[in-house]
């Protein structure tokens, strides 16, 4: 019997994703539970496929249910290191990078539904020096 995902799971592999060499103890402590059911939902992620790898690539099936988006940005400020640190702060956002052009940043953001999403996206727009916003999802990821 497969034992589906339920919150805690999710809130750990999103914690996995942004840092996958986190140490149990630190991972039990951010997530508020026992160092044992840290590794014992790692041991069944991987059991089960969720976690092909430990550097954590999600397996084709979780892959489906995952959310992925981007967010551009246009900051007010010259100085983005406040930004790019507040942005670190927010579950669910991942990489951020600098952009030329209209925009001056991009954030990717992966979750696991489109209320989550749409929380990712409200506390990225309460982010000071944010002035613009403009998200996407992605749909599918196209080979060359």
């Amino acid at each position: 019997m497969v034992i589906p995902m339920d919150d805690t799971d999710r809130n750990l592999l999103q914690v996995l994703l942004e840092d996958g060499r986190r140490s149990v103890s630190d991972l039990a402590t951010q997530l508020g539970i026992s160092r044992a059911t840290v590794q014992n939902r790692i041991a069944r992620m991987m059991d089960r496929g969720t976690i092909s790898k430990f550097t954590v690539e999600l397996g084709p099936d979780e892959e489906e249910n995952t959310i992925s988006a981007f967010c551009l940005l246009k900051l007010i400020a010259n100085d983005t290191r406040p930004t790019v640190a507040a942005l670190r702060r927010i579950q669910g956002t991942g990489d951020v990078h600098s952009l030329s052009g209209s925009f001056d940043m991009i954030v990717e953001i992966r979750t696991h539904s489109l209320k989550k999403l749409d929380e990712i996206l409200d506390d990225i727009r309460r982010v000071p020096d944010v002035a613009e916003t403009v998200s996407s999802l992605r749909l599918a990821k196209v080979s060359r």
